[in-house]
């Protein structure tokens, strides 16, 4: 048996339905693991430089409610056999804090997933590591700099901010929109805050497909498929799964950064890809399972608590 502790959003506020979290800590409980949770603002760093987490005894339940909570206590993070770090984005000041915080947890611990390769796969940034496998991209925080780099794609692209997540703070700037200024404006907070700028991809329409690789293997995916009235293809703002397949372009960007990641220590991620295009990597809290479950009729938890399992027993074995 296991001690897992999930590090989350307050429990309240995850979809029973959707949140991939949720479908991870009923697997470990089904496996007869115990299972915690605790909320980023509920760890700290004791005497001797020793993390310690507000742990709260979480019993997973079916249905709604999904969980039933015991009496909260202060635990010494390394009497965890395994600390999941699954904070949503955007990624804060504090959630890089939070991440050295983790640093600090002796082996044999488990992080899943590493605190430094969180602070190393900057999801909107890792990609650009891969050149070849991204739209032309460019990274600033200069009006004029992004203006002119809309120009040279003809006057069309997508910007992001690089530490937002679920698509906020995502446009699509057009060619006749006189409004691209002033958005820029506002993304940019007059030039004060870094925007990744990369060429618009029609191939949306058709779906951004989110892949989840495990270490550095796929193990499923599934299409979102934007709304007609949005650019945006995330399913909480209106984006339908739909069944999809790994296609010969998908399984070489899988194979040209998987080993990447492994390295990095990123045990668990979600990749996206529109057309024959790498965007993003998801590593803080990576999600898709619930809807590739129902799609699939599979249970993509089970490989990854497999996998979390084995990883925690080896590094147990050799004490490390």
């Amino acid at each position: 048996m296991l001690r897992h502790l999930f590090i989350v959003d307050p429990l309240p506020l995850l979809n029973v339905e959707k949140d991939t979290t949720i479908a991870l800590m009923r697997e470990a409980a089904r496996r007869g693991h115990e299972v915690f949770s605790a909320e980023v603002d509920q760890l700290s760093v004791g005497e001797a430089g020793r993390p310690l987490g507000l742990a709260v005894p979480t019993q997973l339940c079916e249905g709604d409610p999904w969980y039933e909570t015991g009496a909260s206590l202060f635990v010494p993070l390394h009497e965890f056999d395994v600390v999941w770090m699954r904070k949503d984005p955007p990624y804060t000041i504090d959630y890089f804090w939070a991440t050295h915080l983790l640093s600090l947890v002796p082996s044999p611990t488990l992080l899943v997933n590493d605190p430094q390769g969180l602070r190393e796969v900057a999801e909107k940034f890792f990609s650009l590591r891969f050149p070849d496998l991204c739209p032309e991209s460019l990274v600033s925080c200069r009006i004029d700099e992004l203006l002119a780099f809309r120009n040279k794609l003809g006057g069309e692209m997508v910007i992001k901010p690089l530490g937002g997540a679920g698509g906020q703070g995502v446009f699509h700037l057009s060619p006749n929109d006189r409004n691209v200024n002033a958005i820029l404006e506002i993304a940019t907070r007059n030039g004060q805050e870094y925007q990744l700028a990369q060429r618009y991809l029609p191939e949306v329409r058709q779906g951004d497909k989110r892949i989840i690789l495990l270490e550095d293997e796929p193990i499923g995916a599934v299409l979102r498929v934007p709304h007609q009235t949005e650019t945006r293809a995330n399913l909480h703002v209106g984006g339908m799964a739909v069944k999809t397949e790994l296609g010969p372009r998908d399984l070489e960007i899988c194979a040209r950064i998987g080993p990447a990641l492994a390295q990095a220590g990123i045990l668990f991620s979600g990749i996206d890809v529109i057309g024959d295009w790498l965007t993003e990597v998801n590593v803080t809290s990576p999600t898709g399972v619930r809807e590739i479950n129902a799609l699939e009729g599979v249970a993509l938890e089970e490989p990854v608590l497999d996998l979390v399992e084995r990883r925690s027993k080896e590094r147990r074995s050799r004490g490390a």
